[in-house]
């Protein structure tokens, strides 16, 4: 399916993520997309961002986020409200999502455009209480959650260098919460450093979180390291890099139709549930792969 096949193609901009200033973007933008029904949009907030990208969808039009995790969390929340699709446009620090399908960057794009094919991308659901998001990388509770949110106070580095910075800044003060987790009618209750349901292999920037993310496309990849030491958290860290972490003894990795986290610490990180860099609730969660459509246009190589 090629561009020809929708009817306007909207780039919607983060103006804020990575460290390309907007000039530079918009002029990378349109030497990319050399289209006469190329239509570039600059929201003023994530709100605009999703209503933006809803009303487009509904139009049919194509929307091509350009921006970060954050962003693209955004824009695919309403492709799988509207069944309309998308294709990210990494701009940001970390990328991860776009990195899933094979977009590393402008060029990928083009490819995508021009000779690409439209596919169904998986993604995970994160229910609350109250609400639920979408995450398209992964979900979780503990470091991954201290990590994400120091890497958002770190204005300078970006890819796997950032978050790899923000978690060593996180061992200072080493956390294991006590969490309980729930699946197959199994209950685990237990410190842990960290938790995790992931979609798709990538988060911090390029991190090899989840290199069995795809191996079960209709379940949950659920990943577990129970409590560590400052040195043996430091060697986790340095094996996710290569993925070699899952065969820690330390380390669970297992897939799953649906898992529930919740906790009995009273510590104010371990209730918070990060996802694409982004703050996503307070637990209690239930974590499982999302079954309608994420239509995502990636290059056919």
């Amino acid at each position: 399916m090629k561009k020809e096949n929708f009817g306007e193609l909207i780039c919607v901009v983060n103006p804020l993520s990575g460290k390309l200033p907007l000039k530079k973007k918009i002029n990378l933008i349109k030497s990319t997309i050399q289209d006469k029904n190329l239509r570039i949009v600059i929201p003023n907030s994530p709100e605009e961002s999703s209503r933006v990208s809803y009303e487009e969808m509904k139009n049919e039009n194509l929307v091509i986020a350009c921006g970060g995790d954050g962003l693209q969390n955004l824009v695919a929340e309403q492709a799988v409200k509207t069944g309309g699709s998308m294709i990210p446009f990494p701009m940001g620090r970390g990328n991860d999502f776009a990195s899933s399908l094979g977009i590393h960057n402008h060029k990928d794009v083009k490819i995508a455009l021009t000779a690409g094919e439209l596919r169904k991308s998986r993604y995970v659901i994160a229910e609350f209480d109250q609400h639920k998001k979408i995450c398209l990388t992964c979900a979780g509770v503990g470091l991954l959650s201290e990590a994400a949110f120091r890497s958002s106070k770190i204005p300078i580095l970006r890819g796997s260098v950032l978050y790899a910075v923000a978690t060593l800044l996180s061992f200072f003060k080493l956390q294991n919460h006590g969490y309980k987790i729930l699946h197959d009618n199994n209950i685990i209750d237990d410190s842990f450093l960290i938790i995790a349901g992931a979609a798709s292999p990538f988060t911090g920037g390029g991190m090899f979180i989840a290199p069995d993310a795809f191996k079960e496309s209709n379940l949950v990849n659920l990943l577990s390291a129970k409590k560590v030491s400052r040195m043996q958290a430091v060697k986790l860290l340095v094996q996710v890099f290569s993925g070699k972490h899952i065969n820690n003894v330390n380390v669970s990795n297992t897939h799953t139709e649906k898992f529930k986290i919740d906790t009995h610490s009273s510590h104010p990180w371990a209730k918070l549930v990060y996802g694409d860099g982004e703050y996503l609730g307070d637990l209690p969660v239930k974590i499982s792969i999302g079954q309608e459509p994420l239509n995502i246009l990636v290059p056919n190589i």
